[in-house]
């Protein structure tokens, strides 16, 4: 599919996007996204990493209770959503750019159907 009828069918949501997690989150972290969404990524990362270290500290210096809640519901949250939004990354960014919806497509991020 051109990357000019992959617009159109998007935009008439007529397609369905499958993007595999992992090889989104690679392309995420390497250099060929631009740079609000490699900003984005690396925020969020940052956060997802902080927040073990806080949660620890919010243990020992604040309640025990607090911190434990904050690593097992928050941190995973912050994981989870950092993914996902890789994966929204690279829809967006193949909507925007045609020699990179053809590089997700080879590589196998992005995986295309036709809405049934």
């Amino acid at each position: 599919m051109e990357h000019s009828d992959f617009v159109v069918a998007w935009n008439q949501r007529k397609l369905e996007i499958d993007v595999d997690r992992l090889k989104a989150f690679k392309t995420a972290n390497s250099k060929m996204l631009p740079k609000h969404f490699q900003a984005a990524h690396i925020f969020w990362s940052s956060v997802w990493i902080l927040a073990i270290p806080t949660a620890i500290a919010v243990m020992f210096l604040y309640k025990w209770w607090v911190g434990l809640l904050i690593l097992i519901f928050v941190t995973p949250l912050i994981s989870k959503s950092t993914k996902k939004s890789a994966m929204q990354f690279m829809i967006d960014y193949a909507l925007e750019s045609p020699e990179f919806y053809q590089f997700v497509l080879a590589e196998g991020v992005i995986r295309i159907r036709q809405k049934p």
